[in-house]
């Protein structure tokens, strides 16, 4: 089954008459009669019930006729705007992002000096998730990733550039006994109803706090959020406190960051595979690295 034999069993459908059909497709009528017969074979049912005099759709015919009009017109309409687009950019720059505040608060500025910059570059943005963006990047889902440097390893395939240093701390409501300390040890956790980001979307830092956590808090209750904006709308309805980096969190007055102490330095910035040879690659790293080191 292919486009052309659908194309002509739309077209077929509708003016019920194989020359008109062939003259609008710009077809011969064989070559209408051809690919009707294959459609029909590949398909294993009947779509027309033809004589000499007329030619009518099936009942499954019908059917496959009102499904498909609609998804050959998104299809075309897919196409032409795809031409489009290629003709108005030189190239498409595809970013991964975690949707962190940090990423909220200075993309669509990043953005608009890149664009008022480089004009002829598309730019798309794409959800990631931190635990698969190694694999992305080497698919070439992504040009550039947005992660935490120990999420890349030691791997070096990648180059990765800093844009933020953060620490961990806890995140509460503002009537919390907790919210007017200046800093929390992991101990001091220990009775809390504590909510945990999902490990698999975490960068290793925070597995490795977690574990502490657990380790350290046994007569702590837990839950999960799968989302930042999951864990935050939990500490907000009351139903306990969590534990994320600096950079994930916003100005916020139904939130309170108060540092953890003793726990380990967590980078964030961006990523991109180490044979990139790409000038638009290179001119975002080049923007991002002027405003941020």
């Amino acid at each position: 089954m292919n486009i052309q034999q659908l194309k002509c069993f739309v077209s077929l459908a509708e003016t019920l008459n194989f020359s008109t059909t062939a003259e609008k497709l710009n077809l011969t009528q064989p070559a209408v009669s051809h690919n009707i017969k294959s459609l029909e074979n590949d398909l294993g049912i009947t779509l027309f019930v033809r004589n000499k005099r007329t030619v009518n759709l099936t009942i499954a015919g019908h059917s496959f006729y009102e499904d498909l009009e609609g998804l050959l017109f998104r299809l075309d309409q897919s196409i032409k705007k795809a031409q489009r687009l290629s003709e108005k950019y030189e190239s498409t720059l595809i970013i991964g992002y975690t949707e962190t505040v940090f990423e909220k608060n200075f993309l669509p500025d990043l953005i608009k000096r890149f664009k008022e910059q480089y004009p002829q570059i598309q730019i798309q943005l794409k959800k990631s998730n931190l635990t698969r963006e190694k694999e992305d990047l080497l698919n070439q889902k992504f040009d550039i990733v947005f992660t935490t440097e120990d999420n890349l390893g030691k791997d070096t395939d990648f180059c990765f550039y800093p844009v933020h240093r953060g620490s961990y701390g806890c995140i509460l409501p503002p009537n919390h006994p907790f919210a007017k300390e200046r800093e929390l040890s992991v101990e001091q956790l220990n009775h809390e109803s504590l909510v945990l980001f999902d490990d698999h979307q975490s960068p290793p830092t925070l597995k490795r706090l977690h574990r502490q956590i657990i380790e350290n808090c046994p007569d702590s209750v837990y839950t999960y959020g799968d989302t930042i904006n999951t864990v935050h709308t939990m500490i907000k309805s009351d139903l306990g406190i969590s534990v994320l980096p600096d950079f994930v969190i916003g100005e916020d007055s139904e939130i309170v960051f108060v540092p953890l102490s003793h726990t380990e330095e967590v980078i964030y910035g961006i990523a991109c595979l180490r044979s990139e040879e790409r000038l638009e690659v290179k001119r975002w790293i080049s923007n991002i690295r002027e405003l941020f080191t």
